[in-house]
């Protein structure tokens, strides 16, 4: 029997009808891809079942797509240090998680639907706080969310993003070439789906640079932008919303000191993951042996491309 959570009924459903889920073959497949995990000599990859589950709902549970997720988010993690630093929590993840800028609501929407994360722009002060720092925070509450949270991973995320008083130094940092960077850690390593992304009080001159950031996303139609509060109530069921925007789910300093208690606590799982990743000399070694092997698969390295567009 895997050692996974129950879903509730309502949950389950939607893992059974939308992503294929089986409770007959879930052991099969968890082992599956953990067998092949484990026979890679360049992959060193947390296996537990919880862990891999969520690749395999993630990928409707096709063992094979779930591998080659797997090996891209190790990819990503290896490489991209730059934007992901260390790994370890820090005063400036701390720092963050303090700062009001970003809560995560209790109830999804429905008992089998998304997760909603909240994010107040006008609490962001650049002097402190740099694009890097923010997706670093996302990341590591995406990890903790792959661990812990089955709405997020089974129904996805609704982001409802409030940009009042947002800082405008903030937006000049926009650049389209790291933000591809980043997104394709969303888009093709983090096993959970982005259902919508609702944005309230912008300005003007904030809208234009939303546009900017819309052409570079793939699915467009997934940026929403609302002139007015009612609008977004509107979209989002007034009742999903925090307290301090008229909703019932909860306030969003109790959502800022759960997720602080959350984060310390998985403090050894972040310093753990140090040693995970990928070795790319011996990937390239392991795809040389194996190239004559398979019949028909180029030995061009695939793997090893982090694709961001």
């Amino acid at each position: 029997m895997a050692k996974i959570r129950s879903l509730v009924p309502e949950l389950a459903e939607v893992a059974r009808l939308q992503l294929g889920e089986q409770s007959s073959e879930t052991v099969a497949k968890i082992e599956a891809l953990r067998t092949w995990i484990v026979e890679q000599s360049y992959l060193e990859a947390r296996t537990d079942d919880q862990f891999l589950v969520a690749f395999l709902r993630f990928c409707h549970w096709d063992v094979e797509v779930a591998k080659k997720r797997v090996v891209f988010y190790y990819t990503y993690k290896s490489k991209e240090r730059e934007l992901l630093k260390s790994r370890l929590v820090d005063d400036k993840l701390l720092e963050l998680a303090r700062s009001g800028i970003f809560a995560t609501l209790p109830n999804p929407i429905g008992p089998g639907g998304p997760r909603i994360h909240f994010t107040r722009m006008g609490h962001i002060e650049p002097s402190k706080h740099s694009v890097i720092d923010i997706f670093r925070f996302h990341a590591f509450r995406a990890e903790i969310e792959l661990n812990t949270d089955d709405n997020w991973n089974v129904s996805g995320v609704v982001e409802i993003m409030d940009f009042t008083k947002i800082p405008y130094s903030l937006v000049l940092q926009f650049d389209p070439g790291m933000f591809k960077r980043m997104n394709a850690f969303l888009e093709h390593g983090i096993p959970a789906n982005l259902v919508a992304t609702h944005i309230v009080n912008a300005s003007r001159e904030t809208q234009f640079v939303l546009g900017l950031i819309r052409n570079v996303m793939k699915q467009k139609e997934l940026l929403h932008i609302h002139s007015n509060l009612e609008s977004l109530q509107k979209a989002i069921g007034k009742e999903y919303l925090p307290v301090e925007m008229g909703g019932d789910n909860g306030t969003l300093a109790d959502a800022m000191s759960r997720y602080e208690t959350q984060l310390t606590g998985f403090s050894t799982y972040f310093k753990d993951d140090e040693r995970y990743g990928v070795d790319e000399k011996l990937r390239a070694a392991s795809e040389k042996e194996q190239a004559p092997l398979v019949a028909g698969v180029p030995n061009d390295g695939t793997f090893r491309k982090l694709n961001f567009d």
